[in-house]
């Protein structure tokens, strides 16, 4: 949905003008046959001429439309507010155009409004979607990088970026009424009160003439200030930005001035206070230091008694330490000794453990460890866990010098650990331990291995060959 459109003749043309901004007639354009190629300015797609059911003229796209078109995407909402605002704007006497877009393509105004001698333009953006502040700050900068002015316009019933930019939230009519109104975004300063308060109720049609004609502006509100009356005895909220008169700056302004004038007077009493506050504590300091003076005498006589019973107990406490540390010097060196016979002992079972697991798997020939693979993978199979595979080449010492076998879910079990490695494996030790047959089974159990967890497959031992 739009309210505009290009016509092969005449560009542009504007359903909310009586004769499309071009001197054409509705009729013209509207249920014609053969359809004139009308296009849409946002996303040249085909466009005609419709009429909504309370009789609003627009622009609809033609099936399969772009569905990247900002203007087929905006809301019915949308629609009338800018409808309305571009309806404000003629009412001011200036020239208003819908859905306008900068040359270059930097901006897009949903209401671009005219002075009649052309010096001054304006764009009025209908904001109803969730926006960031640096996006509107942003976009905001590009029209006034090119002398364009701006207000932000919303109807929502929280806009939280309100005070970020030149904007004012507005309320749609009720159903007794045809007229929007400003319900925020617009504010005066009460001198009486010391603080803006914010002003409500006002048209919108009225707004747009004040702004057009800069009886209000975007004024940025003085730091002492920010706090705004919602209503002249009502809460406060914080603002910074707000849309108000000359005669309201300028009260602001004298009355920062009055306030600062006083801050000044009350800084020359604070510093008059100041200095006969020093002057007080000055005297206090001088009798204190006497006072001190007279105490000090009386605390070095009994400072230097004190001093020799802390040297005798500071005595006391380098022997208690020289003890301490002999003490720990020893422990450390019994624990030294220890830690070193503990990994000799270490290294000593792990060499023993390795030339028991080579000697393990000496006995095994290459023949027979294919057969024990494929009854691993015969068993695995049977249990639908997959075909097991070994999952790496050659025994494993972290897997008590044997053969970690995967399956489909993951580590399956371990292929004919050493016995003299399993006693003392605990990382795994749920895990099944596949064998060749019940004398190799006899061997690991014997080590105190949970038997439930042992797999054999009677293989017979035969081809004694070594594989080193």
């Amino acid at each position: 949905m739009a309210f505009t459109a290009i016509h092969p003749e005449y560009g542009r043309i504007d359903a909310t003008l009586g004769n499309l901004g071009c001197g054409l007639d509705w009729s013209q354009v509207h249920r014609v046959r053969p359809r004139i190629n009308l296009t849409c300015p946002e996303c040249e797609w085909g466009v005609h001429a419709k009429h909504s059911s309370r009789g609003l003229r627009f622009f609809a796209h033609n099936a399969k439309r772009p569905a990247d078109c900002q203007l087929s995407n905006e809301s019915v909402e949308h629609h009338l507010l800018k409808l309305e605002l571009a309806t404000a704007i003629r009412q001011a006497g200036w020239y208003a155009e819908l859905e306008v877009r900068a040359d270059g393509g930097s901006w897009r105004a949903d209401v671009l409004a005219s002075s009649l001698d052309g010096t001054r333009r304006m764009a009025w953006e209908a904001q109803l979607s969730a926006i960031t502040v640096e996006e509107l700050r942003e976009r905001t900068a590009r029209y006034l990088d090119e002398g364009i002015g701006v207000c932000w316009v919303s109807p929502r019933g929280e806009v939280p970026w309100l005070s970020s930019v030149a904007a004012v939230r507005v309320t749609a009519p009720k159903e007794d009424s045809h007229v929007w109104t400003v319900a925020d975004g617009l504010a005066k300063f009460m001198p009486r009160l010391g603080s803006w308060v914010r002003v409500s109720d006002i048209d919108l049609t009225t707004f747009v003439r004040w702004a057009l004609k800069e009886q209000v502006t975007p004024h940025t509100i003085l730091p002492r200030y920010r706090r705004v009356r919602l209503k002249p005895e009502g809460n406060l909220s914080r603002r910074s930005l707000c849309w108000a008169s000359p005669k309201s700056t300028a009260a602001e302004s004298r009355h920062e001035q009055m306030r600062s004038r006083q801050d000044e007077q009350k800084k020359r009493r604070q510093e008059r206070e100041r200095v006969e506050q020093e002057l007080k504590l000055l005297e206090e300091k001088a009798r204190k230091e006497e006072e001190e003076r007279r105490r000090s005498i009386e605390r070095e006589a009994e400072a230097e008694k004190a001093r020799e019973r802390l040297q005798a107990q500071r005595d006391q406490w380098e022997a208690d330490r020289k003890e301490r540390l002999a003490r720990a010097e020893e422990q450390r060196r019994i624990e030294e000794e220890r830690a070193r016979k503990a990994e000799q002992a270490r290294l000593a079972q792990e060499r023993h453990e390795r030339e028991a697991a080579t000697r393990w798997w000496s006995e095994l020939s290459g023949e027979q460890w294919q057969d024990l693979l494929a009854a691993i993978g015969e068993f695995s199979a049977q249990e639908r866990a997959g075909k097991a595979y070994p999952d790496k080449q050659g025994v494993d010492a972290e897997y008590a010098f044997g053969v970690p076998v995967m399956a489909r879910r993951g580590l399956y079990g371990i292929a004919r650990p050493s016995p003299e490695s399993v006693k003392n494996w605990n990382a795994y030790y749920r895990l099944r331990i596949f064998v060749r047959n019940q004398r190799e089974a006899d061997l690991i159990t014997a080590q105190g291995v949970d038997p439930t967890l042992v797999v054999h497959f009677d293989l017979p031992d035969f081809e004694q060959l070594n594989l080193c």
